[in-house]
């Protein structure tokens, strides 16, 4: 039984994958991961820096996987968590995941746009709408998704801040990545640099915007549960 480890997008959380845990087909646990700070019942905790928070990810997922063989896949923010998490695991010892795949994320070493930086909550919350991130019936009521701001502030603001040291070994894992061919915020140059960092890389342009993953009626799920199933 091969483990689908789930990371969400920025201010998000791991519902966004109810769809893959219904559909997973035999062979295939989807375990969507709550990040640190954030679960129901737990103490609410700031991080400061991906830095801060990648330790203890890397812990919640041992505690998740134990021995067992795993595949990671992040979307946005989770798709740099993934390949934060990979380098870390490999530090570490292990176990690492046998492939990673990600959608909606530039390369790693491209620094990366904090695009709620200057943007009051309205404008925020109309920028969202525009890309798909909010349904109609939300675009008028920044009120109600206040604490989703917060969190969407604090998480993009981490992700701008990281820069990243050039690394000295290439991830020796398959590595597939899924870019929509109309993400405001992903240059397909970005997506394209993943190349850089393995030599099992391949970088697909779906159609679509940077919500990959709520709006897919299928064709990305399956293509992870392939890979997924591949080992």
């Amino acid at each position: 039984m091969t483990m689908l480890v789930c990371l969400h997008h920025a201010g998000g959380n791991p519902t966004v994958f109810r769809p893959w845990v219904v559909y997973a087909p035999a062979g295939i646990t989807v375990v969507p991961i709550t990040l640190p700070g954030r679960r129901a019942g737990e103490q609410p905790r700031r991080y400061h820096s991906l830095d801060e928070l990648v330790p203890e990810l890397a812990q919640a997922v041992r505690n998740e996987v134990g021995e067992r063989d795993f595949v990671l896949f992040g979307k946005s923010m989770g798709g740099l968590l993934a390949y934060l998490l990979t380098r870390h695991l490999g530090a570490d010892g292990g176990p690492a995941p046998r492939a990673l795949a990600v959608a909606s994320a530039g390369a790693p070493q491209v620094p990366w746009r904090d695009f709620t930086a200057g943007l009051d909550d309205q404008a925020l919350v109309d920028c969202l709408h525009r890309m798909g991130g909010l349904p109609d019936w939300l675009a008028g009521h920044a009120k109600w998704v206040e604490p989703y701001l917060g969190r969407l502030r604090e998480d993009a603001r981490m992700c701008a801040a990281l820069r990243l040291e050039p690394q000295k070994s290439a991830l020796p894992m398959p590595v597939r990545v899924f870019i929509g061919d109309r993400d405001p915020l992903v240059p397909i140059q970005a997506a394209h640099r993943w190349r850089e960092l393995g030599p099992d890389i391949e970088v697909s342009l779906l159609a679509g915007g940077h919500y990959l993953v709520s709006e897919d009626a299928g064709l990305l799920r399956q293509t992870v549960f392939k890979l997924a199933l591949a080992g």
